[in-house]
């Protein structure tokens, strides 16, 4: 079977254009001045974290927006946050090999990296479309 163009080529991300570049860095700069506002036992940790919630309550508000109903998110289980604790202290070991000038920044850019190229993976993998057929064929029996 024949791959559909779009999955031979390598899948990246266009240049962001300036205008589109200015409110992620005033997020950045918004969240190191949180960082800053007192001494943290975690600085790199916090940042990460103060991002993720930031991101929660942007993406909760362009729902209100849509004419969606608020919603939450459930509390996960250990089967799901386990892959995302590991993945957060590899991150941070690798933070820790040396010195860093800006260590939460680092971490928040280590992060971002690797999810990209966790979904540049998963886009290019071609076994990604048999196991999403095999799903619907299972639910398809239920």
């Amino acid at each position: 079977m024949a791959k559909p163009k779009a999955m031979k080529a390598k899948w990246e991300l266009k240049p962001f254009t300036a205008k589109e570049k200015t409110p992620w860095k005033a997020a950045v700069t918004s969240v190191r001045k949180e960082l800053k506002v007192r001494k943290r036992d975690h600085p790199a940790l916090f940042m990460l974290g103060a991002t993720g919630k930031h991101l929660y309550e942007a993406v909760q508000e362009q729902y209100k927006k849509a004419g969606k109903k608020n919603w939450k998110l459930k509390k996960f289980s250990k089967k799901e946050s386990g892959p995302w604790i590991t993945a957060v202290a590899n991150a941070q070991k690798q933070l820790h090999a040396r010195k860093r000038v800006h260590p939460a920044l680092f971490l928040l850019s280590v992060v971002g990296k690797e999810l990209y190229e966790a979904a540049q993976a998963l886009y290019t993998n071609p076994n990604t479309t048999k196991t999403m057929k095999a799903m619907k064929a299972m639910k398809a029996m239920k």
